[in-house]
């Protein structure tokens, strides 16, 4: 278990996922990331979805050409974030 996880990655622009309160498979208090693309999405004006569901209670995405910032809170299925560390 850990309080605060953190990890940076880069494909085609940079990402920095991190977990709060993580208890990797089954729990994570906040699982969020944040990115800037090298490219731009399609969308012409800001982007915001709210969602809930039974693997989450609730998350909002937010995505506006080259930046997305992804919150999920009270997760039952945390991203393994050793998959991206290298």
């Amino acid at each position: 278990m850990k309080l605060f996880d953190t990890v940076r990655y880069e494909d085609y622009g940079n990402e920095w996922y991190f977990q709060l309160f993580q208890c990797y498979p089954n729990f994570a208090l906040i699982d969020g990331c944040i990115q800037w693309d090298e490219y731009a999405g399609p969308e012409l004006f800001p982007m915001l979805l709210i969602s809930f569901g039974n693997r989450t209670l609730t998350g909002f995405t937010f995505r506006w050409k080259w930046f997305q910032i992804r919150f999920d809170f009270l997760t039952t299925v945390p991203r393994n974030l050793e998959h991206y560390r290298r």
